[in-house]
């Protein structure tokens, strides 16, 4: 570590010689996102490799450039090396992953460091958002107004801003209410405590907040691999620490990918997709997974061990071919332990290596039919000791890069042998008639069939007609009974060939159009499942009634999201527009009288042109440059699709003096057509 007589006045009298001949260096830490052990993100930590002293530790040089108010030429000079690296590693044809660098409060009180920040970004040609900024908890409440001025002056820029060692102090639920932060790191301490099962749950417990705020979460001094697992388990965004890599150089970085010992960068194109699949906690249904009879006696001893003990769940990624079984909490290990051992974590399964009759099967069958449509998949499975799994799989996010989908498996319930009921085709058709309007049984072979209907007089199951020639008769049928607009697409599909082959591949036909039942047009959903090698049933469900709610519920929660928006947008307003994303052009939706003074156009054929051709008239001198270069349409749409708002801060001219107004801008839908709706209110 060098010598250990280092003085003070060294460090003052060399740090400009330090930073021109190359004794400061910028030094990478890792971050790697949970879900696929990628680097998503990395850390730049400032490195004093003195010619006389040897490498100094960051303690022994940063606490005297902070109390000599030179620290900001330090953290300058490492976001200049983080520039360059960036343009090097390009250059080198790795991805470019964004970087953070470290500011400490007394930057913001010897320069403009937003602005020192902003200019060396663009004059490097570098995408703002590829560098973030991390101000730790301690310095945002030391001043919180001051602080949040600032951190909203980089938001606006395009600049992402972290909080740092969160949790290490006694104000972070106060800053977080204050601040919009996008991600916040776990202070080392988690770590360091993490035998203790009380900080474990105290840990779950903060992510599952942090989520639901729609916060990102890094933990910092991940150095096992339980540690790891675990907080991939609960949710955690990404990790850092020793147990991924050290901090290393630049050449170093260069060095590893030539060596094939690279822990490897995350294809940005991708990061959406693994940044929502990481968001799972694999222990959220630990509420129903008690038994619900404990005592006040033993509650508080029995409540730590029962907390991790949550249903088996496990997370999926699936393509056309196969699957991948991608995260799983410890007790869908002991799941797939005693009945599914062939399925575990890291490696690829093919569907055609799953029959009907493999275990397994079903599960399968349920992550591609989840995959491949959506929403959520109800199964059961036999296993091998003849007890039988019920769970449910459900679509989680698409890959458009790789054309993937990710999917979550429950398991909700183990019922053994002893439990298990014999049924025969005749109690499954009684039970299903009462849900379907008709209920088909068919022999393959042949194509001979029964018609089933139920009576709700007696709740009996009878046999409505019996014939031949199935699908042929139900085309016939369908020409008559079948909507105009549905008729051609159901006869075209529903052959036998293509019925059976869509079963095979994925365990069940379905198909849903409008019947025309005493004139008037009812949705109804067919499926078809395969009983046995020769058999088929096929039942016709009455969804109308769903089908008519869901589509009123997703017009009122559309309603509802807009209105919202809407709300957050006004506050305190000045004014309101509506603009086409596509051709620009925009209405005034309301105004105060202070903003109708200033003349502005109420309406138009390009709102961000007229927009920055007025400004001049209208904004605060020093802020008209900052307004016409961030005021675009491609960087508010941008904006907009990466972090649901654009926004921006600066001064108008009102009443003859300049005003500070936020500009907040988001998208809605309205009658099947994308619109920005644009607020500006006083900034308070």
């Amino acid at each position: 570590m060098g010598k250990s007589d280092i003085d003070s006045s060294y460090i003052i009298d060399n740090l400009e010689r330090a930073i021109s001949e190359g004794w400061i260096q910028a030094y990478y830490m890792p971050i790697v996102r949970s879900s696929n052990g990628k680097v998503c993100e990395e850390e730049a930590l400032a490195r004093w490799i003195d010619p006389e002293y040897g490498r100094l530790t960051p303690d022994r040089f940063i606490p005297i450039l902070e109390a000599n108010k030179l620290i900001y030429k330090l953290d300058l000079k490492i976001v200049d090396e983080v520039l360059k690296k960036m343009k090097a590693q390009a250059d080198a044809g790795l991805y470019v992953v964004p970087i953070s660098v470290n500011l400490s409060r007394i930057d913001f009180d010897t320069c403009d460091i937003v602005e020192e920040i902003h200019k060396r970004v663009d004059a490097a040609g570098i995408i703002r958002d590829k560098l973030i900024i991390e101000i730790t908890e301690n310095v945002v409440a030391s001043d919180l107004e001051y602080m949040k001025a600032q951190i909203e002056r980089f938001q606006s820029l395009g600049f992402h801003v972290w909080m740092d060692d969160f949790g290490s102090g006694y104000s972070s639920l106060d800053v977080l209410e204050e601040i919009n932060f996008e991600h916040i790191k776990f202070d080392i301490k988690f770590m360091e405590h993490f035998e203790h099962e009380k900080a474990r749950i105290m840990l779950v417990e903060l992510m599952r907040m942090a989520m639901a705020l729609g916060i990102r979460t890094i933990t910092e001094g991940v150095e096992t691999p339980e540690q790891a697992r675990f907080l991939s388990d609960i949710g955690c965004n990404k990790m850092q620490g020793y147990h991924f890599c050290r901090p290393v150089s630049l050449q170093d970085i260069l060095a590893r990918y030539d060596k094939g010992i690279q822990i490897g960068f995350e294809n940005p194109a991708e990061s959406p997709y693994y940044d929502c699949m990481g968001r799972i906690n694999l222990y959220d249904l630990s509420v129903i997974s008690g038994t619900g009879d404990e005592t006040d006696a033993h509650y508080d001893e029995s409540i730590l061990h029962r907390y991790f003990d949550t249903l088996p769940m496990a997370v999926f990624e699936s393509d056309l071919d196969g699957f991948v079984l991608m995260r799983c909490n410890p007790a869908y290990t002991k799941f797939t332990k005693r009945f599914l051992d062939q399925i575990h974590v890291g490696h690829r399964f093919d569907y055609k290596d799953y029959t009907d009759f493999t275990l397994g099967s079903v599960l399968s069958a349920a992550v591609k039919q989840a995959a491949t449509e959506g929403g959520r998949v109800f199964f059961r499975e036999t296993l091998s000791d003849g007890s039988q799994m019920r769970a449910v799989a459900c679509r989680i996010v698409v890959n458009s890069v790789r054309n993937v989908a990710a999917c979550a498996v429950v398991i909700l319930e183990i019922v053994e042998p002893d439990d298990v009921a014999e049924i025969n085709y005749e109690q499954i058709a009684r039970a299903l008639s009462s849900d379907y309007l008709y209920l088909f049984y068919v022999d393959l072979e042949s194509e001979d069939f029964t018609e089933y209907s139920h009576s709700s007089v007696d709740d009996s199951l009878s046999a409505k007609r019996v014939g031949t020639d199935f699908f042929a008769a139900s085309r016939r049928d369908a020409g008559k009974i079948l909507h105009p607009d549905d008729r051609e697409r159901f006869i075209s599909s529903f052959t036998k060939d293509n019925v059976l082959r869509t079963i095979d591949e994925n365990g069940a036909f379905l198909i849903g159009y409008r019947l025309l039942i005493d004139s008037e047009p009812v949705y109804v959903n067919m499926k078809g499942v395969r009983i046995g090698s020769h058999r088929l049933i096929i039942g016709v469900n009455n969804v109308d009634l769903q089908v008519r709610l869901q589509k009123a519920y997703d017009r009122l929660d559309e309603e509802r999201r807009v209105y919202s928006r809407v709300m957050a947008l006004v506050g305190d307003f000045v004014c309101m527009y509506i603009v086409d994303p596509e051709t620009g052009s925009y209405t005034e939706y309301s105004s105060t009288d202070k903003y109708d003074a200033l003349n502005m156009s109420k309406s138009g054929d390009d709102f961000f042109r007229d927009a920055r051709e007025e400004s001049i008239q209208v904004i605060y001198p020093e802020d008209v440059e900052l307004f016409r270069i961030m005021f675009t349409r491609d960087r508010m749409i941008d904006e907009i699709s990466k972090n649901g708002q654009f926004m921006m801060i600066y001064r108008l001219i009102i009443d003859d003096k300049p005003e500070y107004v936020n500009l907040k801008a988001t998208m809605f839908e309205e009658n099947g057509r994308r619109q920005i709706i644009v607020g500006v209110s006083f900034y308070r």
